[in-house]
């Protein structure tokens, strides 16, 4: 009978392998191949690097879905439908950080745009070069959800009021969703859809219980976290022939 020791040294070793060339695998098609490409600088960002990339920029620096617009004071990006500012870029967590322009304005009664709809959480669009990778995904799971309605609504604390976008026969609510999106259940039937936008609700989500629109208005004007490009299929595959390899190991 073999070595135990070396038997369970021997699949660590596999497992580290296969994992270390998924990351270095999802680490090279985040870079977008990023050979003789320089880094630039958009708005008030410096330095940048895949894999984000500018107009005009060699098809081989960046990834297509991760191009930036930029002005001297701004830069932006566009995600599904809607168009963001980007304020940071954290390259050691793989994610920049995004805020809506309606909530940047200084308004004091802010609402997302209709037609503004970001991915949803582990979802993106599917890069053309590279089916296996999802770009732009939302990391946070809150959304704030606003919603019209003809008569006031009673029967559900969930709902805060937006006084200021109110009147007579129209009542304006927000309420927040941690299920990624905003749910058709979740819609009175004398309510109808004004527009949705994802938030990071910091280190507690128990201040959401009794939070008003200003509390949340807060909070999403700092935006929220995108991903760069995540390799699902690999990691997906790659776990399941561990675990197969381990399997099959044990057996013999």
């Amino acid at each position: 009978m073999g070595n135990p020791g070396a038997f369970h040294r021997s699949i660590t070793l596999q497992s580290l392998t296969v994992f270390s060339l998924i990351a270095v695998f999802a680490a090279d098609h985040a870079q977008g191949g990023d050979d003789g490409c320089t880094p630039f600088s958009c708005g008030h960002l410096r330095d940048i690097l895949p894999p984000f990339r500018q107009r005009g920029d060699p098809l081989e620096c960046g990834v297509e879905a991760y191009e930036l617009g930029c002005t001297t004071s701004k830069a932006t990006i566009h995600i599904n439908t809607g168009t963001y500012y980007v304020t940071a870029i954290n390259y050691t967590g793989f994610y920049f950080w995004v805020t809506d322009p309606n909530f940047n304005t200084g308004s004091s009664c802010p609402l997302p745009l209709w037609n503004h709809v970001p991915y949803l959480v582990h979802d993106g669009i599917f890069d053309s070069d590279s089916p296996a990778f999802y770009d732009l995904s939302i990391q946070s799971n809150y959304r704030a959800c606003f919603a019209n309605c003809s008569r006031a609504v009673t029967n559900k604390s969930a709902y805060k009021p937006v006084a200021c976008q109110s009147a007579n026969n129209s009542h304006v609510y927000v309420w927040v969703s941690d299920y990624g999106s905003c749910m058709v259940e979740d819609l009175e039937p004398y309510c109808g859809y004004l527009g949705t936008i994802p938030f990071d609700c910091g280190n507690s989500s128990d201040w959401l219980q009794n939070a008003s629109y200003a509390d949340m208005t807060q909070f999403i004007s700092k935006g929220f976290t995108v991903q760069f490009p995540v390799d699902t299929n690999a990691w997906e595959g790659s776990v399941s022939k561990t675990i197969n390899l381990c399997r099959n190991n044990t057996i013999r």
